[in-house]
């Protein structure tokens, strides 16, 4: 939902004199956004994503939600603003919320397109998909995603390691993993899987902890662990999992005499 709109597309502006008048929210400014961000290949849901309409929660209501996304939400900012000065050349957002961290990933990924970057959006397994067809027809639409897979500046692939790879899939990831810590190139993933076991009982809450026990796979486990090594050499990790906090005891009230 925008958080300045609340999905109505319209917001009041302030006119001097007091008085006010509604204008179109930008997020419904859709045909310049699918214009200007059209090359990312964005998909419909998070089309107008930016870090002005993430909603982090209020610190009155849910202090710790409200920590967590608001820091990620600065990581994801800080990145962008210093790429490609900065010595990590990507972000790994994990854990939470699909729409959180997605909705990050791309607010990210469109401040660097702002910049002038070239940059692309890929689903992790529409991409695993789309390279299996090129090798079946070198003139599909997998042939073109292949060639901007690797020459992008910045390659956003979200939902990394959702579904259990083929040997050739854990191969073809690694491979793109590789290229893009060889030349320097910028990575941005989102995964909803712990890193590790041992990540998910020192960062995770209890329910997060006995999901990924119920699972039983991290993201090394799905993507192989060279690439899981690769990828923790490119980039940071940003938590967007809220712990589960224990409830604190309630104290009975002295009676009164």
């Amino acid at each position: 939902m925008c958080s300045e709109c609340r999905d109505t597309g319209w917001v009041q502006e302030r006119l001097p004199g007091g008085f006010t008048a509604s204008k179109r929210c930008h997020c419904r400014e859709g045909g310049r956004a699918a214009s200007q961000y059209g090359p990312l290949r964005l998909p419909p849901r998070f089309a107008n994503a930016d870090f002005h309409n993430f909603d982090a929660g209020h610190y009155t209501e849910e202090p710790r939600k409200h920590q967590v996304l608001t820091a990620a939400m600065s990581k994801g900012r800080w990145f962008a603003d210093g790429f490609p000065m900065e010595s990590s050349k990507g972000l790994l957002f994990h854990g939470g919320s699909i729409e959180w961290r997605t909705h990050l990933a791309v607010a990210t990924l469109k401040r660097l397109a702002d910049k002038g970057f070239s940059c692309l959006f890929v689903e992790y397994q529409d991409l695993l998909q789309a390279l299996q067809s090129r090798l079946r027809d070198a003139a599909d639409e997998g042939d073109e995603l292949a060639s901007k897979v690797n020459s992008v500046d910045v390659l956003l692939i979200d939902s990394l390691g959702e579904r259990r790879p083929t040997d050739w899939g854990q191969d073809t990831i690694y491979s793109i993993v590789k290229h893009r810590y060889h030349n320097k190139q910028g990575l941005l993933a989102t995964t909803g899987l712990p890193l590790s076991t041992a990540a998910s009982e020192a960062h995770l809450g209890t329910q997060a902890v006995h999901a990924a026990a119920r699972s039983q796979d991290t993201l090394a486990q799905r993507i192989g662990h060279q690439c899981a090594e690769m990828l923790n050499s490119i980039c940071n990790t940003v938590q967007v999992e809220v712990q589960v906090t224990e409830r604190p005891v309630a104290i009975a009230a002295r009676s009164r005499v």
